[in-house]
């Protein structure tokens, strides 16, 4: 997977960039919460218990950012320029500086052609790899076709949690020397992209339920 810069011009893998985003979205910050039922889908009672799980995952990763997004999407709307714009654009309130977006796992569900999706941070999806990702929402299918999006959105983040278990793990093995290799590596090769529009980039799967 090529490395993502969070100066980078535009998504390396689509082409798509924020001057785009923003000309067909706007360039306004908007607020979010960590669970952002737009479309009204969820039960209190289902969303209670996704955030009890998100206080979870975020105490065992104080660094990351787990958010979904549930919405109505109209037909000229992709869901992964959705999520792009959401990276730049979006304010979850209460992780302002303790967990910016760009470690942001974000998930999407359009609840009108039953499609669910990720998208990541630059620093998030330096952790995680595609097919962690379509792992991850293969998991969670069973859940998506009984209808049950609070647990799947749950198990896609509790399956890219274990993820990152594993790469901090082969991350603190590394000796001191071989850790500055690595930060010296990606140093070098940020210097020679583009300038940039966006502050953040993010790679995107889907999968549809049904």
């Amino acid at each position: 997977m090529r490395p993502v810069d969070h100066e980078a011009e535009s998504c390396y893998s689509c082409g798509y960039s924020a001057l785009k985003a923003a000309e067909k979205f706007g360039s306004n910050q908007v607020a979010l919460s960590r669970v952002h039922d737009a479309a009204h889908w969820l039960r209190k009672q289902e969303k209670d218990v996704l955030n009890t799980a998100i206080d979870q995952l975020e105490v065992k990763f104080p660094q990351m950012l787990f958010c979904a997004y549930l919405g109505l999407l109209p037909e000229n709307l992709k869901m992964s320029e959705l999520g792009f714009w959401l990276l730049n654009h979006g304010q979850v309130k209460g992780a302002e500086y303790a967990r910016p977006n760009e470690n942001a796992i974000l998930v999407i569900l359009d609840m009108k052609t039953k499609q669910v999706g990720i998208s990541l941070g630059y620093f998030a999806e330096s952790l995680i790899t595609q097919e962690d990702g379509y792992r991850a929402l293969m998991k969670a299918r069973p859940n998506l076709l009984n209808a049950e999006y609070g647990e799947a959105i749950e198990t896609i983040f509790r399956r890219l949690c274990k993820v990152l278990e594993k790469r901090g793990k082969k991350l603190r093995k590394l000796s001191h020397e071989e850790l500055q290799a690595q930060s010296k590596a990606l140093n070098e090769n940020t210097l020679d992209l583009p300038q940039h529009f966006a502050p953040m980039l993010g790679r995107w799967w889907r999968l549809r339920a049904v």
